[in-house]
């Protein structure tokens, strides 16, 4: 254990020169001067619709977080919410730093109601329900395109059915475990320390407090799935704008699986696992190499340049991304709507 503690500062390091191998062969081997021939001859107007419609998943992701925090009793204003967000994409795109955008989240709720262990698992059930709807995606494009229904027959690599798969397991999973941590974290009974149990129970608790319920759960799915539909419409629009003639099924196809590879401890941001599912998909229409890296590089500059409004929100004092410590211990949040505690 005091190895793995030991390495731990040479992980990151690892994963940027991970990242940065794979981007540069395969930059290198589609020719970074057709990449950019391919790329400068973008439609701006389509450009710029891609910028709003990623700017509308971002207000979309707010009004769910917002969703949560009501199901839970514990409303926030819908300005607060998006500008924290804007913020949090800020972070995850600029900052070097190993503050990423669930945390910044988590910080300002945790300062507001006074608790991190529930802002935490706010933001851990938003990006569940989140995970669900990009897996429900994934899984019925791989099924239409391999059976031509979608329009278009689609050969998947192996590795990325076994993945696709896999990340849906490890949502179910976690759907469920929120469900019985209440009852898990009994187990151990006295063999823990007390501080050590009080922490577990909090974090237990909480997450199974914050899973949403009927018309809640409902209202939540219902926007995941809103946003991961638009979020691969985003991608056809910077393909449409690249000239890319490619059937709708396979950005379906692209944004989920890059998505789910990108969790993989290997990438940065998706850089790398974008690049490469954007080359072997789009290669099936007769895309080549260059084009299909140039895709990539604007959908990525799409979702930066939306993430610049968050930079502005901390230069005017919206948030601030300085460490704090955990709070008094408050008391519990309300019950939701039709529950009792």
């Amino acid at each position: 254990m005091h190895g793995l503690k030991k390495m731990q500062p040479l992980f990151t390091p690892l994963r940027y020169l991970l990242t940065g191998v794979l981007l540069i062969y395969l930059v290198w081997a589609a020719e970074p001067l057709k990449i950019w021939e391919a790329a400068k001859g973008a439609s701006l107007p389509l450009l710029a619709l891609a910028v709003v419609l990623q700017g509308a998943g971002v207000a979309l992701s707010s009004a769910k977080w917002g969703a949560l925090l009501s199901a839970r009793g514990q409303p926030q204003p819908y300005p607060w919410l998006l500008s924290v967000y804007l913020v949090g994409q800020f972070a995850n795109n600029f900052l070097p730093t190993g503050v990423g955008g669930d945390a910044v989240r988590a910080m300002q709720l945790g300062r507001r109601i006074g608790s991190f262990s529930q802002s935490s698992a706010s933001v851990f059930i938003d990006r569940l329900t989140g995970f669900l709807a990009l897996s429900l995606i994934a899984n019925v494009a791989l099924v239409l395109s391999y059976t031509g229904i979608g329009g278009e027959r689609l050969e998947t690599a192996g590795w990325l059915y076994l993945l696709s798969i896999g990340f849906t397991l490890a949502g179910i999973g976690a759907v469920a475990l929120c469900l019985v941590a209440p009852w898990l974290q009994k187990l151990p009974g006295n063999r823990l320390p007390e501080a050590v149990r009080g922490r577990v129970a909090q974090i237990t608790t909480a997450l199974a407090a914050y899973l949403p319920q009927g018309r809640w759960l409902a209202l939540v799915l219902a926007l995941s799935l809103l946003f991961q539909s638009l979020w691969f419409i985003i991608n056809a629009v910077c393909g449409a704008a690249l000239g890319i003639q490619a059937p709708l099924i396979i950005y379906a196809l692209m944004a989920p699986l890059t998505d789910m590879l990108g969790l993989l401890p290997v990438f940065v941001n998706n850089m790398g696992a974008r690049e490469l599912v954007f080359t072997l998909y789009l290669a099936q229409v007769g895309v080549d190499p260059a084009t299909a890296l140039a895709l990539a590089f604007v959908v990525l500059s799409v979702r930066i340049v939306v993430s610049i409004l968050g930079g502005l929100v901390m230069l005017f004092g919206g948030a601030s991304l300085r460490e704090v410590k955990e709070p008094p211990p408050s008391a519990p949040a309300p019950a939701p709507p039709g529950k009792t505690s």
